[in-house]
């Protein structure tokens, strides 16, 4: 088999072919920088609304137990909260509070004292506080139309 001509190199067309993808290739280098630098992208750990449960049941659970709900870290965050339910009817009166220690919340939480029905500061045990977590950093707790107690751990209450 006869070996062929090698095939002449077309200088013009290659040179516009990589001054093209040169163009295209900054052209999304750019791109990219752009978004990335942009703000719009969020990354999100964790849920900004607690879905706590049934609401009546939740408000059963509290009087019997005498005490409020506590659940652990939410929201990715060291960030327990509880869950407080006061008088008869299960469709009002729901607090959520910070159960992080407002003397030390790097160190203590919040304790519950069933016999006194306070809350009271871990790291200063004579600092108390009323059931509602009056005085204390609380969230904004919705009720939906199927009667599903929720907590909005990026609203704020005034305590």
């Amino acid at each position: 088999m006869p070996i062929g001509e090698p095939s002449k190199l077309n200088l013009s067309r290659t040179i516009f072919f990589v001054v093209i993808s040169l163009g295209v290739g900054i052209a999304l280098l750019f791109a990219v920088i752009k978004l990335a630098g942009d703000g719009d992208i969020q990354i999100k750990l964790g849920v900004d609304i607690f879905d706590v449960g049934d609401a009546e049941q939740r408000a059963e659970r509290i009087r019997d137990d005498s005490a409020p709900l506590l659940f652990p870290s939410l929201n990715g965050e060291a960030r327990p909260i509880y869950v407080q339910h006061l008088g008869g009817d299960y469709l009002e009166n729901w607090f959520a509070i910070d159960a992080r220690s407002p003397s030390s919340p790097e160190e203590c939480n919040l304790g519950w004292d069933s016999t006194s029905q306070l809350f009271f500061d871990e790291c200063d045990a004579g600092t108390t506080y009323p059931a509602s977590g009056e005085g204390l950093v609380r969230y904004a707790v919705t009720i939906n139309e199927d009667e599903s107690l929720r907590v909005d751990l990026n609203k704020l209450v005034d305590g």
